[in-house]
C-alpha cells in the first residue's frame, strides 16, 4: 500500500541534481488560472512536464515560452493543442529515461495500462484520472501529479515535484 502525503513544497533545495515540476489536467484556457506558487516552483525547475489536458492553446504557449517544457496531449485538449503535441513521448533527463503519456478510460489500473504503452523507462509520468499516484512498478517509478483544475470533483488541486539526486528518484505530491 502506498500512502500519499501532501507536503509543504515551498522550500527549494538548491542541492538537488535535477528538479522536475510535473503538472497535468489544468483544464484552462489561459495561464491566469495557474496558481502563482506553482508557477514559482516552475521558475526553480530544470524541467516542467505537463501530462496533457491543457485545454486551450494559450496555456501551452505560456508554459512553452517561459519554461523548459516537455508535454503530451490529453483527451480534452483542443485541436490546436493536439496539433502541437504528441500523444506520448520518451525524453532523456541526464541518464534517466522519462516516459510521458496522458492516459484514458477509467482510473482503475490506469497506471498499469499506460505503462504498457511505452518502451522501458525509469520514470513514467501520466495524468487523466485527476488522482495523485506514485508507486514503483517493476523497475519503473510511476507518477501522476493529480490535477491543477479547480473543478475537480471533491479532489484537492495538486502537482508534483520529482528530484533526481543521490542516484535516486524522489517524488512528492504537493497541494496547489
Amino acid at each position: 500500500m502506498v500512502v500519499l502525503l501532501l507536503l509543504d513544497c515551498d522550500t527549494v533545495d538548491e542541492g538537488v541534481g535535477m528538479r522536475i515540476v510535473v503538472i497535468s489536467d489544468t483544464h484552462l484556457e489561459a495561464p491566469e488560472g495557474l496558481p502563482s506558487h506553482v508557477v514559482s516552483q516552475m521558475d526553480h525547475a530544470d524541467l516542467v512536464v505537463h501530462c496533457g489536458d491543457f485545454v486551450g492553446i494559450k496555456i501551452l504557449e505560456f508554459l512553452r515560452d517561459r519554461f523548459n517544457l516537455k508535454a503530451v496531449q490529453g483527451n480534452m485538449d483542443s485541436a490546436e493543442v493536439c496539433a502541437e503535441l504528441p500523444r506520448q513521448c520518451v525524453v532523456e533527463v541526464g541518464s534517466t529515461r522519462v516516459g510521458i503519456i496522458h492516459g484514458w478510460g477509467a482510473p482503475f489500473r490506469l497506471a498499469q495500462r499506460v505503462l504498457k504503452q511505452l518502451p522501458p523507462v525509469d520514470i513514467l509520468l501520466f495524468g487523466h484520472s485527476h488522482v495523485p499516484f506514485q508507486e514503483q512498478i517493476g523497475s519503473t517509478y510511476v507518477f501522476n501529479p493529480g490535477t491543477l483544475s479547480s473543478f475537480a470533483l471533491k479532489l484537492k488541486r495538486t502537482y508534483g515535484i520529482i528530484e533526481l539526486r543521490d542516484g535516486g528518484i524522489h517524488g512528492t505530491i504537493c497541494p496547489a
